[in-house]
């Protein structure tokens, strides 16, 4: 029987990709911890700094018979936590790459009813770094944004960008997801709802008081520092 579990194991491992097809979207996997987030919501407008941890795993790659192209896939799962250390936010989604027309997509749901498709381009900075950035809109047959019942009779998300900054080494991520809200109760005025981070990439983060980083690409993040136990930290990267 374990001999049987070898095998399957082993079979297993080589479905996944190799790292170099997955483009720039290679450098992403792993996991990721910011201490210096911030979140800018409505209703009423409030600003809070938030820690985080995002873990993206490499999946298998997808082969679309019809459309005759294959994609490679980052699985990942954020989590987010207030200064108190209570949870404010949890993510999943995916990040795909297509090599025949360069395009990036990303796929995120969240908890409070409303799911995004969204792609765009990978370019290349003078400094090295890579910047992906993706968008949908609301109403879009492509590229678009669903939301529940309740969602669209409150605050309807109808526009989404995202943009991700990999420095050069690889080791460190910013970035900038920004929403815009129609805000029905106020004749759907739109409100920019912005989550912006900076990670480190690390394979298991440490607890204790943390210095929040500096960020090159991201100057206005909280500069408040952030505890966070071991506990909380396993708790957000999934327990490795």
């Amino acid at each position: 029987m374990r001999a049987l579990l070898l095998l399957v194991v082993l079979a297993c491992s080589s479905c996944y990709a190799d790292e170099n097809v997955f483009g720039p979207l290679a450098m992403l996997e792993g996991t990721w911890f910011g201490n210096s987030g911030r979140s800018v919501s409505p209703a009423p407008p409030i600003d809070t700094c938030f820690t985080e941890t995002i873990t993206f795993t490499r999946m298998f790659p997808v082969a679309n018979d019809v459309a005759g192209n294959t994609l490679y896939a980052l699985h990942y799962e954020q989590y987010a936590y207030d200064p108190t250390g209570n949870p404010l936010h949890h993510e999943v989604g995916e990040w795909l790459w297509d090599p025949a027309t360069k395009t990036v997509v990303r796929i995120a749901a969240v908890p409070r009813g409303q799911a995004v498709l969204a792609g765009g381009v990978a370019t290349l900075n003078g400094d090295g770094s890579t910047v992906l950035t993706v968008e949908a809109q609301r109403g879009n047959d492509s590229f678009g944004i669903l939301n529940t019942p309740a969602a669209l009779a409150a605050a309807p998300a109808v526009r989404y960008q995202s943009v991700f900054t990999l420095d050069k080494s690889g080791a460190l991520l910013t970035y900038v997801d920004t929403t815009t809200l129609a805000l029905v109760q106020q004749g759907n005025a739109p409100f920019t709802h912005v989550n912006a981070d900076c990670l480190h990439k690390q394979t298991q983060p440490t607890g204790g008081t943390l210095v929040p980083l500096k960020c090159p690409y991201l100057p206005t993040l909280c500069t408040t520092t952030a505890t966070r136990d071991d506990d909380d930290v396993d708790d957000a990267a999934g327990t490795q």
